[in-house]
């Protein structure tokens, strides 16, 4: 009789340790649902500890392995979630997951937020240590719960001399109030106001907005630039006059009655070159002030720079309001619809990897 044959009527005889083996299992906390298979073999019982149905080897449990992996191996110890438990977990938490559980607690597991809808990945661990679950969800919580009080929030902007014109929103959202002091219509966030901020017509530093100012175009050869900008006139805010001294060459230049429509023109003009994908040319390595309004002179040359100023400021000629007496400032709420009409005439541009030069009008 070959080896094989010999195992084969061996394993149709009857097993004479079935009992003995039932006896030393039930020392383990098992209790059986089958007969006896062998040492080697799975075998089907119930844990008695928590009544979860697990499959194990007789040789295992001798050579000290655990009766059942879904326990802790000592008190206190971390367990094995069963996919069932750990899909009610992440149920309970409110998301639904998109994929079977891995087995493992540390691994991202991608579900759907039942509160915004949205995909997220936490991990089974995450959940069970009450970390959350959507970060977006959690991002709104928080931001709720640190939004201030809107009668404190209107209390701070009228302290700061700026009444509200319209409901309180967020620390970070501009609000939309009128100085008491010059009769401006201005829009700071509650942030910019709490840390010493206020009305910028009525600000003693930085760019005047009620004096006379400029719009500029200059170019610097050495770094193959042109650039874009507003400044003052003469004292506060001589912006060409810096720039000069770092090699730039003034183009062209436009003068104004006050710094807030040359702010409104260079604005429009930024919007208009960035929508058609001009990114900044320089770094604030090189230029630390001012670099996010230069442009590569290959593809915005100066000639179409300046045209673009010019066409702006003729579509927003006319465009005025006199918020107090002897004062003549540009709508800001009007200046959107008409800058875009502008473009929408315009020939596309094209952007760097185009590899074409900015059109003329």
């Amino acid at each position: 009789m070959g080896i094989s044959q010999a195992w084969a009527r061996r394993r149709e005889l009857p097993r004479t340790d079935g009992e003995q083996a039932t006896a030393e299992l039930q020392t383990f906390g098992l209790t059986p649902l089958e007969p006896y298979p062998g040492p080697a073999g799975l075998w089907a019982c119930r844990h008695d500890t928590c009544g979860r149905d697990v499959e194990i080897r007789l040789q295992n449990l001798h050579r000290g392995l655990r009766a059942c992996p879904y326990c802790p191996p000592t008190p206190g110890g971390r367990r094995r979630w069963p996919a069932d438990e750990a899909e009610a977990l992440m149920r309970a938490a409110g998301l639904e997951p998109l994929e079977p559980y891995s087995g493992r607690r540390h691994q991202a597991w991608r579900c759907r937020c039942t509160g915004c809808g949205g995909e997220t990945s936490p991990s089974l661990g995450g959940i069970l240590a009450e970390q959350g679950g959507c970060r977006h969800c959690a991002d709104v919580r928080t931001a709720e719960a640190r939004k201030a009080d809107p009668e404190v929030a209107a209390a701070d902007m009228r302290a700061a001399g700026l009444e509200p014109l319209e409901p309180y929103v967020t620390s970070m959202t501009p609000w939309r109030c009128r100085c008491t002091s010059c009769g401006n219509e201005v829009a700071p966030t509650l942030m910019k106001i709490r840390t010493g901020g206020g009305c910028r017509f009525c600000a003693s530093h930085g760019f005047d907005l009620t004096a006379p100012a400029r719009v500029y175009v200059m170019e610097h050869h050495q770094h193959n630039a042109v650039k874009i900008g507003i400044g003052g006139t003469a004292g506060r805010n001589e912006r060409v006059n810096q720039h000069r001294r770092s090699g730039w060459v003034l183009a062209q230049d436009w003068h104004f009655a006050t710094g807030v429509e040359a702010h409104a023109i260079e604005q429009a003009v930024l919007q208009y070159l960035r929508e058609a994908g001009h990114g900044p040319h320089l770094g604030r390595d090189i230029m630390p002030n001012g670099w996010t309004e230069t442009f590569d002179a290959g593809l915005v040359t100066p000639v179409a720079l300046a045209t673009i100023v010019e066409a702006t400021i003729a579509d927003l000629a006319g465009m005025v309001v006199t918020p107090i007496p002897g004062q003549t400032i540009l709508r800001p709420d009007r200046w959107s619809v008409r800058v875009g009409a502008v473009t929408s005439r315009r020939s596309p541009l094209a952007s760097k990897a185009g590899q074409g030069q900015l059109p003329l009008f």
